[in-house]
């Protein structure tokens, strides 16, 4: 017997009373904000957009080694780079001691 997801209950009893259109809410998300939510599938992926932050740091450091001349594109070039990696760190560090609070 396969489980179903709140957000497929919601819908099929709102199918059985006859309602035509109810927005189904599934941990404070509504349907009406985010339609993804009624087929049950609503999430983020945490790991990718770190991921994602320590790659784009990586290349923005690799892009100092460029045909340039002036030294104002390096220091941005670094700035964005250990903002990309502040970030991403941050969130691994929160998500790691999220639960200790």
């Amino acid at each position: 017997m396969a489980s179903t997801s709140p957000a497929r209950r919601a819908a099929s009893d709102a199918a059985h009373h006859g309602h035509e259109h109810q927005a189904v809410v599934v941990n404070g998300v509504s349907s009406d904000d985010e339609p993804s939510v009624e087929w049950g599938w609503h999430g983020h992926y945490p790991k990718v957009a770190n991921f994602a932050g320590f790659l784009v740091a990586a290349i923005c450091l690799v892009m100092i080694w460029g045909n340039h001349v002036g030294q104002q594109e390096n220091i941005w070039l670094v700035v964005i780079a250990v903002a990309f990696f502040a970030l991403s760190l941050g969130s691994i560090i929160r998500a790691r001691t999220s639960w200790r609070r």
